[in-house]
This record gives C-alpha cells, sequence and structure tokens, in this order.
C-alpha cells in the first residue's frame, strides 16, 4: 500500500494512500463504486491520459486511493463479499460514472470528400482573386534610393522601371499587357530624360526597334527581330519617310546592304556579304581578269 500525496489536483493536501491497483479503468471503478456507495471519498489515477492510451495502462497499473483515515475500511470492504444486491447497485453506479467510449468516426462517403476538395478550391481561388485585384506597387532599393520599380494590376504585371545609373531618375521602362506578357519598351540610353530607344513586342515573334542615333527625339534607325534575331535594319534620318540605307540579315549574319534608296523605294546601290563579312564581287569572271577588284557595286536602271 503506498501513499500519495495531491493525486491529480483533486484532493490537494489531503493525504491519500493507493489500496489496490487494477489492470482496466473498468474494474478500478466498479471498485470505486463500492466504496463510494458505503461513503469513503475515493480517486482513481493512472498515467493513461485518462485511458486514451491503453498501451500506458498496463506498465503503472489503475490506482485506487483512498484518504489514509479510510484506508483500513476500504480494505475491509473491498475484501469482503458483497451481496448481490450490492454487486447490481455498484455495477450500475460504475457504469453511469464511466466515461463514454469513443468509437472510430464514420468514414466520410467519397461523395463528401470530393465535395469538401472541390469547396477548398474554390475558396482558395476566391481569395487569391480577392486578394491580387487593384494595384499593387513593389520597390527595390540600392544604397538607399529606388533602381527598380514593378506595378502590377488586378495579379499581373503591368509595369516595370529601372534606375540604371543611380541617379534618382528611371530610365528603362517595360509595358506589359492584361496577361503579363511584354508589349513594348523604352530606353533613355543617354541619361538625359528622354527616351531614345523604343521597342514593340508581338505575339508573332516579330519585334520592331526604333533608335534615335542623334537624341534629338526621332527616331532615325528601324530595326526587325523575329524570333529574337535580328533581320532587316533600316536607316531613315529623323524619321524620313523613305530608308535610304538598308541592311539585310539571314540566319542574324548580314548578307547585304542597299544604299542611296529613295522615296519609289529603289537603291542605287548593293553590296553582297559572305558569312565572314568579306564583299562578294558582283559579275566577276577569273579567266578574263587577272587582278579582279574585291567588289564591284551594281547600279539600278535609272
Amino acid at each position: 500500500m503506498a501513499s500519495d500525496s495531491g493525486n491529480g489536483g483533486l484532493h490537494d493536501e489531503v493525504k491519500t494512500v493507493t489500496i489496490r491497483t487494477f489492470t482496466s479503468h473498468d474494474a478500478a471503478n466498479i471498485a470505486r463504486s463500492n466504496l463510494e456507495a458505503h461513503g469513503i471519498e475515493c480517486w482513481v489515477n493512472a498515467d493513461d491520459c485518462g485511458g486514451w492510451y491503453t498501451n500506458l495502462t498496463a506498465p503503472g497499473g489503475v490506482r485506487l486511493s483512498v484518504r489514509a483515515s479510510d484506508a483500513e475500511a476500504a480494505i475491509a470492504l473491498l475484501n469482503s463479499q458483497a451481496s448481490p444486491a450490492e454487486i447490481n447497485q455498484i455495477e450500475t453506479a460504475a457504469v453511469a460514472s464511466a466515461s463514454p467510449e469513443t468509437g472510430p468516426l464514420k468514414k466520410l462517403a467519397w461523395v463528401q470528400i470530393l465535395l469538401g476538395i472541390v469547396m477548398g478550391v474554390i475558396l482558395c481561388l476566391l481569395y487569391q482573386s480577392v486578394s491580387n485585384f487593384g494595384a499593387k506597387t513593389y520597390y527595390h532599393y540600392v544604397h538607399g534610393k529606388i533602381n527598380k520599380k514593378w506595378i502590377y494590376r488586378n495579379g499581373y504585371e503591368a509595369e516595370f522601371s529601372e534606375d540604371r545609373n543611380l541617379d534618382g531618375v528611371m530610365d528603362y521602362w517595360v509595358h506589359y499587357d492584361a496577361y503579363g506578357r511584354e508589349s513594348s519598351a523604352e530606353y533613355d540610353n543617354n541619361f538625359d530624360g528622354k527616351v531614345d530607344e523604343w521597342w514593340t513586342f508581338s505575339d508573332s515573334g516579330t519585334y520592331i526597334a526604333q533608335d534615335d542615333t542623334d537624341f534629338n527625339g526621332i527616331p532615325d534607325v528601324v530595326s526587325t527581330y523575329k524570333n529574337k534575331m535580328i533581320q532587316q535594319v533600316d536607316i531613315k534620318p529623323n524619321g524620313s519617310k523613305f530608308t535610304t540605307t538598308r541592311e539585310i540579315f539571314k540566319n542574324g549574319v548580314l548578307t547585304e546592304i542597299l544604299r542611296g534608296g529613295d522615296s519609289n523605294g529603289n537603291f542605287k546601290a548593293e553590296v553582297h556579304y559572305d558569312p565572314f563579312f568579306n564583299p562578294i564581287p558582283i559579275n566577276f569572271n577569273p579567266i578574263s581578269s587577272n587582278a579582279p577588284t574585291a567588289f564591284q557595286l551594281s547600279s539600278s536602271p535609272k
């Protein structure tokens, strides 16, 4: 018979003793009901979290404790034979005082599970839509100065700008369409606060670049790209309506230059090049000449 004190905080400062140890809560509760039916206060204790972890019950058992002053009477009562009427009364009290058993949870039907998943996805998408609605701006700092800025509208990137020389003024801008795809870009390459290079992008993979080479605000050179590879360069000084010089590329390599363009789209001279940028002679016959020129200009009919 062991002595305890302060069991579970229910009988603090009361000296108690353990008079018997059982292998299960049911047996301990029957004994407790027997004692309480005879006016003896008692407590049931175990190191199994109130019966939730039954694998911890066996090592320490389920302990029945009473006040030290009631120990002898309690032991004598438990050792005595109870009448059939007393046994019936004790079992009824034990069942009433025992905590209800928690059975296994019923499995949810697959329709309920599927419905829960669908509702979860819908709520998640709704939350993202609400949280991304409107315009939001984000910044990046270098040495305490803003050097990059992102603007998002309804969850998609709408504009990006950058201060490349850290003078406090943005000099590079990228614009995006409603789906977050690049649509255009501008550069201020001499950092005078004025745009001097313009880019236009399309879904077909064709890009158009315009450059203001004399920095007067008017494009002078128009370049065409296909799938990010240079195709053609037209020189139109100060926004001229016709091309004065045209460079033609194949697979990103210069193959031909046309010069002396007029308003009718005709050119006075053309030069062809090999892949190593060497001029290719036009109408060259190595048998008829011992010292051929490196290349020859061909004039178009006037």
